[in-house]
């Protein structure tokens, strides 16, 4: 069967550079449209299985590679796929290449040798990394890191979070046991994709459990996506903030929970997880915000990025925090009821359509003031505490209102910044 899965099309080669650590640059040969990625499960040697989790088993083992020119072998880590059926099969693998080709070159994020299919079941075959967060947090006491390792590690995650939602890839399995430390101590993101990779694929047997993530750390959408959906970008900020919290307090989110207890938690009561005390204000407002259960109001990786980033350097001094590069942002606008980054997300621009935002928890039309209008000017820069200018039919003059007051609309529908589960935008 794997046979018949895995192509394999030879034609005119062409050399590369294939890097793989600072230290190891070598040339390879590949073709101009075979899958170099595609990696024969001869070349393959299992040792003995290192861990387990939802998305199946991970293994130590060993990657032959030679050519004419050398012969290595290499020690990668493999995840080990559940079993699939074929048609199945190829779909996971091509949806592998595009992901293949967009992960490479990007920092903070696992290096992917390559896929294959061995037993009959999917391998993603990566560089094995000696340990992650998740040991390192193990080995101290009270299993919880400083809040100068947890900023300096958020940093690192949060940039190769950034750079995989800017190519439209969501994690959707963000936890500190798949968070990989490198020889230089840096954060590296594991398990890239693999729930992207899964996504709408039927396990062969209808016993099996199927999740959208790890239960402690999935956000409210990833429980029943076709119902609670989409799932989008803001997804993994919930995802990272459950992460944060436990790096902070050595505590698992929902600890001692069952799956169907943290459901209940997080979905029917809205429930969110603990955060500590005595953080910098912009780091408590920031996972505050990546809590909210309307994944619209919570913040993308960018804020959180900027936020953590200008608390790297903070002080605590006399009782209070100090050493701020840029401002706290506020928790929520006054008097809109909308967080901060809900109203940032929309940069109007003239021509676009707009209407009056719903207040929160509601739709019903009859609380919209602007059914539907045109944006024929800006004042100064169009943020969320700007004016525009609006066109309304019906009405002579335009009408000047705050941007926070309106949102997009595209074809009739309010336009959000949702992804869809692959990854794109709706």
């Amino acid at each position: 069967m794997a046979n018949k899965v895995v192509p394999a099309q030879p034609v005119s080669p062409f050399e590369f550079e294939l890097y793989e650590d600072p230290d190891h640059l070598r040339t390879v040969m590949a073709s101009s449209n075979q899958s170099t990625h595609r990696i024969d499960p001869a070349k393959m040697k299992l040792r003995h299985r290192i861990g387990r989790g939802p998305f199946g088993d991970v293994w130590l083992a060993t990657h032959h590679q030679s050519t004419e020119d050398y012969e290595e072998y290499h020690e990668v880590a493999v995840k080990m796929l559940p079993p699939l059926k074929e048609e199945h099969m190829r779909l996971v693998l091509d949806k592998f290449d595009g992901l293949f080709s967009k992960c490479r070159g990007v920092e903070s994020v696992c290096f992917l040798h390559g896929i294959s299919v061995m037993n009959g079941k999917i391998c993603i075959v990566m560089k094995f990394y000696e340990g992650s967060i998740g040991d390192k947090m193990a080995l101290l006491k009270g299993g919880k890191l400083s809040l100068p390792d947890v900023l300096r590690y958020g940093i690192e995650l949060a940039q190769g979070i950034a750079e995989l939602h800017a190519k439209e890839i969501l994690v959707l399995n963000l936890k500190p046991c798949s968070f990989l430390l490198n020889e230089n101590d840096q954060a590296i993101l594991g398990d890239i994709g693999i729930p992207y990779l899964l996504f709408g694929i039927p396990l062969p047997s209808s016993d099996m459990p199927w999740t959208l993530g790890t239960p402690n750390y999935m956000a409210p959408e990833q429980w029943q996506p076709e119902i609670r959906g989409p799932i989008s970008f803001e997804t993994d900020s919930w995802g990272f903030g459950c992460s944060i919290v436990e790096m902070l307090t050595g505590v698992l989110p929902w600890c001692g929970k069952s799956t169907e207890e943290i459901y209940g938690s997080v979905v029917r009561k809205q429930e969110k997880p603990h955060i500590p005390e005595g953080l910098p204000p912009p780091v408590e407002n920031i996972l505050l915000g990546c809590f909210e259960y309307d994944l619209r109001s919570r913040p993308l990786m960018t804020d959180i990025l900027r936020v953590f980033k200008s608390s790297q350097n903070a002080v605590f001094v006399d009782g209070g925090w100090t050493g701020f590069s840029s401002k706290t942002i506020p928790e929520k606008s006054s008097g809109a009821g909308y967080t901060e980054w809900f109203l940032s997300k929309d940069h109007l621009q003239v021509g676009d359509m707009v209407q009056s935002r719903r207040p929160p928890n509601s739709c019903r039309p009859e609380n919209m003031n602007v059914p539907e209008g045109t944006v024929v000017g800006l004042e100064r820069n169009p943020d969320r505490d700007g004016f525009v200018l609006v066109s309304v039919h019906g009405i002579h003059d335009p009408l000047r209102l705050p941007v926070s007051t309106l949102e997009k609309v595209s074809f009739g529908l309010a336009a959000g910044r949702l992804g869809t589960p692959e990854g794109g935008k709706q």
